[in-house]
């Protein structure tokens, strides 16, 4: 019988042992000296018997057993077996993008037994977490110094268009006039985007909050940030978006276009727009409601519906938009002053005038 060692996995060090991280099952094991050195003899496929031959009988009885562990934990794959061949069309599947993207896809798939808490049972879990453990709060400040913005109103001009005319209008900019963008223009947008809803103000007891853009289980963890290059009243630079006291917040670092342009990697047309909305994910907020791998890929979905809203709303003022997510992320931490560990970056909508 020819083995190998199963590829749909990954390895890493916790306190101090070895842990096999099956994505595929969800299932973990923490590997042996014993077991991590034979893995390795098993890298190809092997025949059993002709790789322990040389060994004296207890000694390849011993080693036996553990290849029999490692065959039942799945850690070892038959040659030509159904495990073989599902490993094979996974590998096929996903080789382009690398073993990072299956594990982030394959650790947070849900699988038919996994458990679900009903509405009571959740809530009964969160009444305990508050004892203590408060949430973090909905809205983030940045600093002491601070530049108020143009509220929104009751009825803005721009909502007068109908959602269907908006929706077909709709496109990806990715040329901006040279005019500058209005402080108005970029205060309503960023009130609806990061807001709170103005009919339904109050921070729920969890720190929910409702805002015109679906969250999952309303943590609503996207923090805005705004790059104004021009736009009337700001001075060029960057901004963090308080939502609960709408206003901005100096953070100091002013960028070029071409600095821009370098941290949207490399494209260019993100350098010409008037302004740039920046989302991060501050990761905690959905974390102390959900637990498990699954809420990072919500977390993923949120900076998706927030930038539909973005689209439609700079559609109904006239404005060009475009969204992207090809960023240099470590260049824009270091703007924006965010720990990647707990504050990651999503993406970037540029917005701006349209051309003559």
């Amino acid at each position: 019988m020819r083995v190998k060692v199963a590829e749909h996995a990954t390895l890493f060090y916790d306190r101090g042992s070895l842990v096999w991280d099956d994505y595929l099952h969800h299932r973990q094991y923490r590997i042996s000296e014993t077991a991590e050195l034979l893995c390795r003899k098993f890298s190809q496929f092997t025949e059993i018997d002709e790789l322990l031959a040389p060994l004296a009988d207890p000694e390849r009885v011993a080693v036996r057993g553990v290849v029999d562990e490692l065959l039942a934990a799945g850690v070892l794959v038959v040659e030509g077996s159904t495990e073989h061949r599902t490993e094979r069309a996974l590998l096929a599947a996903w080789s382009s993008w690398g073993a990072g993207a299956r594990h982030f896809h394959f650790a947070s798939r849900t699988l038919s037994d996994d458990d679900y808490q009903d509405a009571d049972e959740h809530d009964a879990a969160l009444d305990s977490k508050l004892v203590d453990f408060p949430p973090p709060s909905p809205f983030a400040r940045r600093g002491v110094a601070e530049v108020g913005l143009p509220e929104l109103g009751a009825a803005p001009d721009w909502g007068d268009r109908g959602l269907f005319e908006v929706l077909l209008d709709r496109r990806t900019t990715r040329e901006f006039g040279a005019e500058p963008l209005g402080v108005v223009e970029l205060a309503h947008l960023l009130a609806i985007l990061g807001g709170a809803s103005p009919t339904r103000q109050r921070i729920g007891r969890t720190g929910t909050v409702f805002k015109t853009t679906p969250s999952g289980g309303g943590r609503h963890p996207i923090e805005l940030y705004v790059h104004a290059t021009r736009v009337d009243g700001l001075d060029p630079g960057w901004y963090h978006y308080d939502g609960r006291n709408h206003v901005l917040e100096p953070l100091g670092a002013v960028w070029g276009r071409a600095e821009l342009a370098r941290g949207a990697g490399d494209q260019d047309w993100i350098g010409e727009a008037a302004a740039v909305i920046t989302y991060t994910g501050l990761l905690e907020r959905t974390r102390w409601r959900y637990d498990t791998p699954r809420a990072y890929r919500v977390v993923q979905l949120d900076v998706g519906h927030l930038s539909q809203t973005a689209y439609l709303v700079a559609t109904a003022m006239g404005l060009g938009v475009g969204f992207t997510a090809a960023l240099r992320d470590e260049l824009v931490e270091r703007a924006l002053g965010c720990d990647p560990t707990e504050e990651v970056v999503l993406g970037m909508t540029a917005i701006g005038p349209l051309p003559l």
